[in-house]
C-alpha cells in the first residue's frame, strides 16, 4: 500500500508535486491524497479501474458509489480521484475575490490544497473530443454546515472559472442498487477470475434473448450447453463488458432475477476488450 505521506505545510506540498502526485492521466495518474494518507471516518475503499487499469483511491462508501456509476458509462474514459487544484495561489484568489477563508490545515495552519473527489474525462459521442467533468461527494447533512458549504462553494467557483462543469453528488436508494448491482457484475474481472473466449461469448449470446429470467435458469440453460465452467461469472461478464443491457434498478443478485433488456448480436470472432 505504501507509506503514510505527511500533507501539513507548504514544503510537503511542494515535495508531492515533485514527486509526481497529482498529476497524469489515465493508468499514469496519482492521486493527491490516497487512503493511507488521510484519517477519514468514512469506508475508505482501494479499487481496480477496469479502464484506468490502475488502483483508485476512494475515501467513503459515497465516492465508492460514484466510482462504479461514472466508470460504467460509455462517455466516460478516465477518472482521477483526489483531483488537487493547482495552483494553490490560483485557489487563495479565489477565495478572496468570493469572501470565503481558504482552507488551513489544523496543525501547520499553512494553507492547503484543494481537492476534488472525482474529475472526468467524457467523450463526446463517437468523436474523439473530450471535456472534463468535476463531481464532489456529499452527505445531504453537509447543507447544516455553513463551513462546509463555504468551502464547497469555493471549489465550485475555481472550476466553472476554469470553464469545467462541477457537480455535487449525493447518494440515494436508487443510486445505491444501481452501484451495487455494477460492483457485482463487474468483481470477477476486478479479481482477474474471468476468463472467456469469443467461441463462448457468442454461444452464450446466442442462448440469450429479452426479457426476465432467474439467474439460475440462465445458468442452467449454459451448463447443458457447456458454454463455461463458471455460469455465473459468465453471466456477470457479458453485464459487466455490455454484451447484454440489465435493468439495474433492482437487486439483481439477491432477488435472483436479470431483466434482459437488450442483447449484442456477434458473427464471427470477437475482440474481448471492444464491450468494456
Amino acid at each position: 500500500m505504501g507509506k503514510t505521506r505527511n500533507l501539513e505545510t507548504i514544503s510537503d506540498f511542494q515535495r508531492a508535486l515533485r514527486q509526481g502526485y497529482g498529476l497524469g492521466s489515465g493508468k499514469d495518474y496519482k492521486p493527491w491524497l490516497r487512503i493511507q494518507d488521510v484519517k477519514s471516518k468514512g469506508k475508505r475503499s482501494a479499487i481496480h479501474g477496469l479502464k484506468t487499469d490502475r488502483t483508485h483511491h476512494l475515501l467513503s462508501s459515497g465516492e465508492a458509489e460514484l466510482f462504479y456509476l461514472v466508470e460504467f458509462a460509455n462517455s466516460v474514459v478516465d477518472i482521477r480521484e483526489q483531483f488537487p487544484i493547482f495552483p494553490l495561489t490560483y485557489t487563495q484568489k479565489v477565495a478572496e475575490l468570493i469572501g470565503v477563508e481558504h482552507p488551513k490545515h489544523p496543525v501547520s495552519k499553512d494553507p492547503i490544497i484543494i481537492t476534488t473527489d472525482v474529475l472526468l474525462t467524457k467523450r463526446s459521442g463517437n468523436t474523439q473530443n473530450t471535456s472534463f467533468h468535476a463531481i464532489s461527494v456529499k452527505l445531504d447533512s453537509f447543507l447544516k454546515d455553513s463551513r462546509a458549504v463555504e468551502k464547497q462553494d469555493l471549489e465550485r467557483v475555481c472550476w466553472e472559472l476554469l470553464g469545467v462543469p462541477f457537480s455535487l453528488y449525493v447518494s440515494n436508494e436508487k443510486s445505491m442498487t444501481k452501484s451495487a448491482n455494477i460492483t457485482w457484475a463487474t468483481a470477477p474481472l476486478r479479481d482477474g477470475s474471468c476468463h472467456f473466449d469469443s467461441d463462448q461469448i457468442i454461444t452464450a449470446l446466442n442462448l440469450i434473448s429479452v426479457g426476465r429470467f432467474y439467474l439460475a435458469d440462465l445458468h442452467e440453460k449454459f451448463e447443458n450447453n457447456q458454454v463455461a465452467d463458471n455460469c455465473d461469472d459468465l453471466v456477470r461478464f457479458l453485464i459487466a463488458r455490455r454484451y447484454i443491457s440489465v435493468d439495474l434498478d433492482y437487486r439483481i443478485p439477491e432477488q435472483g432475477i436479470v431483466d434482459i433488456q437488450n442483447v449484442v448480436r456477434l458473427n464471427g470472432k470477437v475482440a474481448i476488450n471492444e464491450a468494456s
